[in-house]
């Protein structure tokens, strides 16, 4: 019935994908390699062809003299310990680029959701306060195809986020950049115009050149690609399917090993195995298994002829048939008092079993 059943599934299942159509459809899914890893790598190679020194780094990485431009994740510089070198290097003639929303490396330029812009720590939000700009988390920036200012050159960028800029001159901008003492200090709300799916669209290379050239100092360009994922995030990222994949096999394996399904049958009744008669069955069939029939049943024969004449003296029978003495007085038939006292050996447990009880009775009833 089983089979017949699961060939009917079969057959149902076959005529139900011949009358389907199908559809292939190719996804964009994003890079392999190093450029999944790295979104700022395209960048970094563009900026080693122009001629400079290029160093990338996926935590925090202490500016020092020799470095000319920092590409910092706003969500890096969160604590004062971060903030306060990066503001004395800027003093010195450094060129802060500070890119906002999308700017995690763990971000992903095909995915369909929106991420929520990094929160900004209190130490940040002074330093901005001093260099004339404010980042509003919620602004709202400016549509995609718009163009961005900087010195006296404009360059077409696409971008849209949820975040903004604002100068004493600019109010809710996607693009900012004013000099900070000796260096500068540049905000960029839409970070991925220079990550590596959107770096080659309209003049984003060429604003990412045109920063740099215009750093007070010379030396190494840094890009940081952010404190990375935390160890949280990630197994929440990675680890779902593999315990998805766990609980389905937990629960396979509990259905195979729990027979307790549906309603609880009655409790049992007590083992028939524990009645004395059973004991003595299991005995007797180790010892003849033990081959120590003849000598176990040896005594109580002795006893039980000794007796047995006695019995039959005493009652003025002694030249009667003295195994139907025996079965009269046992209550048992005369073939099986003959077999108890003459049976040389037991042909098994149970024929044993059997002769030690008719043995014992016959002895009972001669000690009465």
């Amino acid at each position: 019935m089983t089979r017949h059943l699961l060939r009917c599934c079969l057959l149902l299942f076959a005529l139900l994908s011949a009358g389907c159509e199908f559809e292939e459809v190719t996804r964009e899914t994003g890079y392999k390699g190093k450029a999944r890893l790295n979104p700022w790598l395209a960048a970094e190679r563009f900026v080693e062809r122009k001629g400079h020194e290029v160093r990338a780094s996926g935590s925090w990485l202490k500016p020092e003299w020799n470095h000319s431009v920092y590409f910092v994740p706003v969500g890096v510089l969160n604590n004062a310990g971060v903030v306060s070198p990066m503001k004395e290097w800027v003093s010195n003639g450094g060129h802060l680029v500070l890119l906002v929303e999308y700017s995690d490396s763990e971000w992903n330029d095909w995915g369909h959701f929106q991420r929520n812009v990094p929160e900004l720590q209190s130490p940040l939000v002074e330093f901005l306060k001093q260099t004339g700009m404010t980042i509003d988390r919620a602004g709202s920036g400016k549509p995609d195809g718009t163009e961005v200012t900087f010195g006296e050159q404009k360059y077409k960028v696409e971008t849209s986020s949820s975040a903004s800029v604002s100068t004493q001159s600019v109010k809710d901008g996607n693009f900012a950049s004013v000099e900070y003492d000796y260096g500068r200090v540049t905000v960029i709300p839409d970070a991925r115009i220079f990550r590596n799916r959107k770096i080659g669209d309209q003049e984003h290379a060429a604003l990412l050149s045109a920063l740099i050239e215009s750093s007070p100092m010379e030396g190494t360009v840094v890009f940081l690609r952010g404190a990375g994922i935390s160890l949280w995030r990630m197994l929440a990222r990675h680890l779902w399917p593999v315990l998805v994949g766990l609980g389905v096999a937990l629960i396979i394996w509990l259905w195979k090993s729990f027979t307790r399904f549906g309603p609880m049958e009655s409790a049992a009744t007590a083992s028939p195995l524990r009645g004395y008669d059973h004991h003595l069955e299991a005995l007797g069939d180790y010892q003849w298994r033990l081959d120590r029939g003849s000598a176990l049943l040896a005594p109580i024969r002795e006893r039980i002829i000794e007796g047995g004449q006695k019995a039959a003296a005493a009652a003025g029978r002694k030249d009667a048939d003295f195994f139907q003495f025996l079965a009269e007085r046992a209550g048992i038939p005369r073939e099986r008092v003959n077999r108890a006292l003459t049976e040389n050996a037991p042909a098994d447990g149970s024929v044993m079993t059997r002769t030690t009880a008719d043995l014992q009775k016959l002895l009972s009833v001669l000690r009465s």
